[in-house]
């Protein structure tokens, strides 16, 4: 009896374990319900505050780690360890675009992939209506500074399409140029 119970756990740890996958696993190789595990610690290094300015912008950057998010892509669902973006961005000292008070899950940028040269490429969903979505790469220069490239992918947004868009436009407030911004942590 006693051998079988020890079988059993066995049996069960390993599945577990087995579960738990690190960050650089490919998206064809990650069964469902798998678990991809910031093992090697590789996002600790972009959490916490960060500032850049761009011209007359001040932007503010407040990254967090997040374990076990759900993702649900395609025909997979898994869980990642996974970095969140919240931003503030001000010009002349005035708030025009903040996410700061967004809980984990609405926020709109969360890290997607550790690229093969250690850099976290961010999907952007963009703001009001969209506007602005696209992929944002950030790169770990050492532990005082990031560089920032955010790619916008271009979007016809109609007030058909978006019933709340203002009659001005819908201007993009995260910086896109120049490229190689470069953010000091605070």
């Amino acid at each position: 009896m006693k051998n079988i119970i020890l079988i059993l756990f066995a049996i069960t740890t390993s599945s577990c374990n087995a579960q738990n996958l690190p960050l650089s696993t490919k998206y064809s190789q990650i069964p469902n319900n798998a678990h991809i595990k910031d093992l090697n610690n590789d996002l600790n290094k972009y959490v916490g505050s960060w500032n850049a300015s761009v011209g007359d912008k001040q932007i503010h950057l407040y990254i967090t780690k997040q374990e076990d998010r759900p993702i649900n892509l395609i025909s997979k669902s898994y869980y990642s360890d996974v970095l969140v973006i919240k931003y503030e961005i001000l010009v002349n000292n005035q708030i025009v675009e903040s996410t700061k008070n967004y809980t984990l899950e609405n926020a709109n940028i969360t890290s997607m992939d550790l690229d093969i040269d250690g850099s976290i490429i961010f999907d952007y969903e963009g703001g009001k209506c969209g506007v602005g979505w696209g992929m944002i790469d950030v790169t770990y220069i050492d532990s005082t500074h990031l560089k920032w490239n955010y790619i916008p992918e271009s979007t016809v947004i109609t007030n058909i399409n978006c019933p709340d868009y203002p009659a001005g436009g819908i201007k993009i407030n995260l910086p896109d140029e120049p490229k190689d911004i470069i953010f000091t942590k605070q």
